[in-house]
């Protein structure tokens, strides 16, 4: 039975200032910074940057507000903002007037969610919630159950946000309650808005706008608030901060490593990690991205360079990571032997944690909200004073780019 009823209104994205945003339909809110009236109570946030949430007393109020930039570039508009009212099932909805003008109401606790970024399976799972999913991306998910369900029929296939807007049949088939969509483009809104229409409640989920790795860790606080859960979701945050610490003290006590992380994407060109939350990760095992360009929330962490200028920069990067799951053939000897770490021997990929049968990556699921993994990797590459068996899990010794 559907918690969110046809009355209930949808949120509008208006355009806040002067002169419309021609290259896509969604607008900046008109709705005000929600900042602290009385008697509103925020929850602590350390890290995110993009969303924000308040008790009013009766329900939550929360704003969202991001640049959504381009694979490898830029923000293409205005900063998108949104706000929403989630209202206990047992409450009346307030009169959508005044600061709650244009306000989207969903109902808590959330019983059907679709999805349609891995990421956000995981953040279930992580709160025990995922049977509550009725609708994902598709069957590339690296956690089995969830796979399983999606070949068995019983969770509808969407499509994935970075590549495409969800498919409208399958998403109303499913019947949610709500939708928790990323927009990998602008001109994904088109289809939010149209899904709207259709009397399914839409929380856009700008957590890969996240300035910080773990700003995207914070974002299961919204899942906790959504699903009854928010014990649970204070509970895993701390716990990923905690580990968080640990390792950068751990890297604290050895002197900086230089390093750089590209992978091939072909004809001459690399996505290198420049900025934001990738180059986060660097920084906080101590290490001295030769890359390094300023973080900007309107740009993409990666940036496309020519061979000749990644060896320009990058030639005495003492480790490197230059092969993913993305990464296009490359053995090039006479090009790698001009990097000092492939002739010392501290060149890194990240392909562990996967499931080739299933074209399943946990690096872009599981690791995106424990980023602790992903430091431990970093730290032990960086620093191998620090190795043990179980070192690596997600970015571990290139030994194919030797072979």
């Amino acid at each position: 039975m559907r918690i969110v009823s046809a009355g209930i209104f949808m949120l509008s994205l208006l355009l806040a200032g002067c002169g419309e945003n021609t290259d896509s339909s969604i607008r900046e809110a008109a709705a005000p910074e929600l900042g602290k009236p009385s008697g509103w109570v925020p929850i602590e946030l350390e890290f995110a940057q993009t969303f924000s949430a308040a008790w009013q007393g009766e329900f939550w109020v929360v704003d969202l507000r991001a640049s959504i930039a381009t694979w490898g570039g830029e923000a293409a508009g205005p900063e998108q903002r949104a706000r929403l009212l989630l209202v206990p099932a047992d409450s009346t909805v307030p009169p959508l007037e005044g600061a709650f003008a244009g306000a989207q109401v969903i109902r808590v606790p959330v019983e059907r969610l679709a999805v349609n970024l891995a990421p956000f399976e995981s953040m279930l799972t992580a709160l025990g919630v995922d049977e509550r999913l009725v609708a994902v991306g598709g069957p590339k998910s690296y956690n089995d159950s969830i796979r399983q369900r999606v070949l068995d029929g019983e969770l509808a296939q969407i499509g994935y946000g970075w590549h495409m807007p969800p498919t409208l049949d399958a998403l109303l088939s499913a019947e949610p309650d709500l939708l928790l969509m990323a927009m990998g483009d602008l001109s994904h809104s088109h289809q939010m808005d149209r899904i709207r229409q259709l009397d399914v409640p839409v929380l856009p989920m700008f957590m890969n706008s996240e300035p910080h790795y773990m700003g995207k860790v914070e974002y299961i606080r919204l899942l906790g608030l959504l699903t009854g859960r928010d014990e649970q979701a204070k509970a895993y945050v701390k716990m990923v901060t905690e580990n968080v610490e640990t390792l950068k003290a751990q890297a604290a006590a050895f002197a900086p490593t230089s390093v750089i992380s590209a992978w091939y994407s072909g004809s001459g060109r690399w996505m290198a990690t420049m900025r934001n939350s990738e180059a986060a990760f660097l920084r906080d095992a101590n290490g001295r991205n030769l890359l390094q360009e300023s973080d900007d929330p309107r740009r993409d962490e990666f940036q496309k360079l020519g061979t000749e200028q990644l060896i320009v920069r990058g030639a005495e990067a003492e480790c490197a990571i230059l092969r993913d799951s993305h990464s296009q053939p490359f053995r090039d000897e006479k090009t790698l032997m001009q990097f000092r770490a492939y002739r010392d021997g501290c060149v890194f990929a990240i392909d562990g944690m996967n499931k080739p049968q299933a074209d399943a990556y946990d690096y872009y699921e599981g690791a995106v909200i424990r980023p602790d993994l992903v430091l431990k990797d970093l730290v032990h590459m960086l620093h191998p004073e620090l190795r043990d068996e179980d070192s690596f899990s997600y970015i571990q010794p290139d030994q194919t780019l030797y072979e």
